[in-house]
């Protein structure tokens, strides 16, 4: 029998994500990396970084391609949740890709990550994720996310302190719990 996950959002968001589990066969599905399907963010903090302020603006592009930026993402642990949608989503026969705002420096070592835990699934570098014309997207990022809402596409929102409520009247905005 395949795994289906439960919901752990607002019951009002309820009827539209089990829409999307009804549908979602055959669909592409762009889930983000960082801090959608990894926790970026609990490394930074065991560190001393903060992440109040999402972008933090000490952790530029170039932060992430020296080795203290590239130690933090390979030791970013699953968020538990985002694991089982992506699971739920795989096992209901949905296209997943991975698409990420991640530097061009770091296409390398985030394909073969995505390889040795994921094997099968692209990964496409953007900043720009909205013109990738996917039908569901995950994301975390509210800059990305405003973009994503403009295609009226719907996103899966995991609740950040950056992102919380934000985006709570879209239509194609459902939140989940971390």
């Amino acid at each position: 029998m395949k795994q289906v996950v439960y919901f752990s959002g607002k019951a009002k968001d309820l009827p539209k994500f089990l829409n999307l589990l009804y549908n979602v066969e055959g669909k592409i599905v762009a889930f983000d990396i960082d801090n959608t399907l990894i926790n970026v963010n609990k490394r930074l903090e065991e560190i001393g970084y903060s992440t109040v302020l999402y972008p933090n603006p000490e952790l530029t592009d170039d932060f992430w391609t020296t080795v203290e930026g590239t130690s933090i993402l390979l030791g970013a642990e699953p968020i538990s949740s985002s694991l089982k949608l992506l699971t739920t989503f795989l096992n209901l026969n949905a296209e997943v890709v991975f698409v990420t705002s991640r530097s061009r420096e770091l296409k390398s070592l985030t394909e073969r990550w995505a390889e040795k835990y994921f094997p099968g699934i692209e990964v496409y570098f953007t900043k720009e994720k909205h013109q990738l014309d996917a039908d569901v997207y995950v994301e975390d990022d509210p800059v990305q996310i405003k973009q994503i809402l403009t295609t009226n596409k719907l996103v899966l929102i995991p609740r950040w302190p950056y992102n919380l409520d934000l985006f709570e009247t879209f239509e194609n905005a459902v939140y989940y719990n971390i």
